[in-house]
């Protein structure tokens, strides 16, 4: 039984040192100057690689087999999610009413004019876009009246819609800082606490900001954690152009909120806007009215 068991562990170390072994081919008169043994051996080789390519060709057509089947399977899959697909666009189409494919590209064509135009405020650096807020804010109109028309509800333009959302969400992010300054009022409800009211989207839809809303209204909030049902919030939209002091800030943490530059090196702005009013950058007061530049 021993003998047994090492015969097949000689035959499976044969096995793998052939499927391993590279045999260089010889040419004709390469062939014709070897010696008995050296032509046996050649033989030898050939043959080990033969084998070697008899497994692997016998794996592959296992492979094919198995791949076939995925694939039959996939085609099926296909064909199913097909069928729903169809279904459910020939229902929309339906509620959409008669539409011509002229109807269907002439409603592409104005997505792609969206895209375009999105693509030429793309190049504008921030302070351009702030110049043009008012034509963007009609080209943002236009695009949302668009999005009302019935053929918006058609599948084939749910992608772009959403590409565009996105880009036009991005737009308006890159206004934000130099837009006009203004204020929402915004009144607390029960279970309500800064960080919730901040993360609200038609608030700043972002947690973080939550310290914006605290410092536009410290006049009535004393503790951040503490505030009460009924409480009206200033929100403020915007960038503000000039800033009230409050004890303990000085000039590098006022440029360090988000709502001013979000960075304390940029305090040096603020600093020579109001050199008429702060003669020490290190000693500003409580209630100094600051000019904010915005250019």
């Amino acid at each position: 039984m021993l003998k047994k068991y090492i015969a097949i562990f000689v035959l499976v170390i044969l096995l793998s040192t052939f499927l391993h072994a590279e045999v260089r081919y010889l040419s004709e008169e390469e062939y014709k100057d070897l010696s008995k043994e050296e032509t046996l051996k050649y033989w030898e080789d050939l043959e080990n690689e033969m084998m070697m390519l008899q497994v692997r060709q016998a794996n592959s057509y296992s492979q094919i087999t198995e791949n076939e089947q995925v694939i039959a399977d996939l085609k099926d899959e296909i064909q199913m999610v097909q069928q729903e697909y169809d279904e459910i666009y020939n229902r929309i189409m339906a509620n959409i009413g008669t539409v011509s494919h002229s109807d269907l590209v002439a409603f592409e064509q104005k997505l792609n004019e969206i895209k375009n135009r999105l693509d030429y405020y793309d190049q504008l650096p921030n302070s351009e876009l702030y110049k043009s807020n008012q034509e963007i804010k009609n080209f943002i109109a236009e695009y949302e009246s668009l999005k009302s028309d019935n053929l918006a509800k058609a599948p084939q333009f749910q992608n772009d819609f959403t590409e565009i959302d996105n880009r036009i969400e991005m737009l308006q992010e890159n206004m934000y800082p130099y837009g006009e300054y203004y204020e929402d009022d915004y009144t607390v409800v029960k279970g309500d606490y800064l960080v919730k009211i901040s993360g609200y989207e038609h608030i700043y839809n972002d947690p973080a900001k939550w310290g914006i809303i605290y410092r536009a209204n410290r006049d009535q909030i004393k503790d951040p954690d503490l505030i009460y049902p009924g409480q009206v919030f200033k929100i403020p939209r915007g960038m503000p152009t000039t800033w009230k002091v409050y004890k303990g800030e000085c000039l590098w943490t006022i440029s360090s909120y988000p709502e001013i530059y979000n960075d304390p090196f940029q305090w040096p702005k603020i600093y020579r806007a109001n050199t008429d009013q702060i003669k020490d950058p290190d000693l500003i007061y409580p209630n100094q009215i600051l000019r904010i530049p915005r250019d």
